[in-house]
C-alpha cells in the first residue's frame, strides 16, 4: 500500500510538473515575479499577459504591461481583494481556505484587478476580453 501511494505522489508531481512547464511554453517567460508574505508564509507570484484574438491593438497591449508592472499592492487594496474573495466563497470553501491561502490568493487578484481596471479605462473592458491575465503562486 505504501508503495502505491508513494507511486501515485510521484505521479502527481510529475504531472503537476509538466503541466507547470507546458504552461510556461505557451505562454513564455512571467511578465512579472513577485515574492510576498501571506500570513506568515513566504509566496512567490507570477504574472504573465496574452493577446487572446490576433490582430489585438497594440495599445491594449501596452496599456496592460504598463498596468501590470507598476501596480501596487497596498494594505488597503488587498483587504479589498480579500474581502471580495470571502464574499466570493461558499461556505464549504471558507472552511478549506487557510488563511495563507485565501491572502495569497488576494494579493494576486490585486494585481490581476488593477490591470483590467487600466484596460477598461482605456476602452478595452474585460467583457471584450482582448488581453488575458494568467496567474500563479504557490507558498511554503
Amino acid at each position: 500500500m505504501k508503495f502505491r501511494r508513494r507511486f501515485l505522489a510521484v505521479g502527481i508531481a510529475a504531472l503537476a510538473g509538466i503541466t507547470m512547464a507546458g504552461c510556461a511554453l505557451i505562454n513564455g517567460p512571467a511578465d512579472r515575479t513577485d515574492d510576498f508574505v501571506a500570513a506568515g508564509q513566504k509566496c512567490t507570484g507570477s504574472w504573465s499577459l496574452g493577446d487572446l484574438r490576433e490582430g489585438t491593438d497594440p495599445e491594449a497591449q501596452t496599456v496592460a504591461e504598463l498596468a501590470l508592472a507598476e501596480a501596487e499592492v497596498t494594505p488597503e487594496t488587498l483587504a479589498s481583494a480579500t474581502s471580495l474573495l470571502e464574499f466570493s466563497k461558499s461556505d464549504y470553501e471558507r472552511e478549506r481556505t487557510s488563511e495563507a491561502e485565501l491572502h495569497s490568493e488576494a494579493y494576486m487578484l490585486t494585481v490581476t484587478l488593477h490591470v483590467k481596471d487600466k484596460l477598461e479605462a482605456a476602452g478595452y473592458p474585460d467583457t471584450d476580453r482582448v488581453i488575458e491575465v494568467w496567474s500563479k503562486h504557490s507558498c511554503s
